[in-house]
């Protein structure tokens, strides 16, 4: 019988030994992540775009298996899919009804006064993605204000399937110098900064809390008017 190389068999055992690790660390690591996209599919907001939209979710889903794989941290993998969703929120924030969308808003300056608090950078990313790359809520934020914001989505999402809000575009112009009326003693002149290119802005702070104040602003009118300047600010 032909004798088989010494090196070969040291190289056919080396590769059992190494098969044998490979398979057995591959697997749980994978079930890992299977159970993390499973989670993943039923948050709140996010299940809502798997029904929807399939085409987005399909997206959606890459970016966050392809993120968690990375290190394994579902709010960093969760926060990345969220910074996808602008787009998403402006057109459906057109189409919702005063109630929903004066809700999202509030929630969302809440997350622009915690994003403030940590940096003006950060709240500036927040407010203009197009321009600095946005920022990752899921790991800035507390997992409270993240579960606000996906409820926050939730609702968006369920109550906004049919056709554009109708808009009054005289009565937001009306609303809109009512804000500025009761903004003016404190910001002057610097409140036209809002009205620049966002990529021409120096002073991120002061942008940050100037828009904070709009928002809370906008906020205190009634509900009617409020949503409907906002849906107008959307479309601009």
């Amino acid at each position: 019988m032909r004798k088989v190389p010494l090196t070969f068999i040291v190289l056919i055992a080396l590769f059992a030994v190494g098969y044998g690790f490979y398979a057995a660390t591959y697997k749980p690591h994978q079930a890992v992540e299977q159970q993390a996209y499973e989670r993943f599919t039923h948050l709140p907001g996010y299940r809502l775009i798997k029904q929807q939209d399939p085409e987005l979710w399909h997206d959606l889903s890459e970016t966050f298996r392809r993120s968690f794989a990375e290190d394994a941290s579902f709010q960093k993998a969760v926060g990345e899919v969220r910074g996808q969703l602008t787009a998403l929120v402006n057109l459906r924030i057109v189409k919702a009804d005063d109630t929903t969308v004066t809700n999202y808003i509030a929630v969302a300056v809440q997350q622009m006064q915690a994003l403030n608090n940590i940096s003006a950078e950060s709240c500036f990313r927040f407010l203009y993605p197009q321009v600095s790359g946005g920022v990752n809520i899921g790991v800035l934020l507390s997992p409270e204000m993240n579960d606000a914001d996906q409820q926050a989505l939730e609702a968006l999402f369920t109550h906004s399937l049919g056709h554009e809000y109708p808009r009054d575009v005289a009565a937001a112009h009306a609303s809109l110098s009512q804000v500025v009326s009761e903004l003016y003693p404190q910001w002057g002149n610097q409140l036209q900064q809002l009205n620049q290119s966002e990529d021409l802005a120096t002073d991120h702070q002061k942008l940050c809390i100037m828009s904070i104040d709009l928002y809370r602003t906008i906020l205190k009118l009634p509900k009617p008017a409020a949503a409907n300047l906002i849906r107008q600010m959307v479309v601009g």
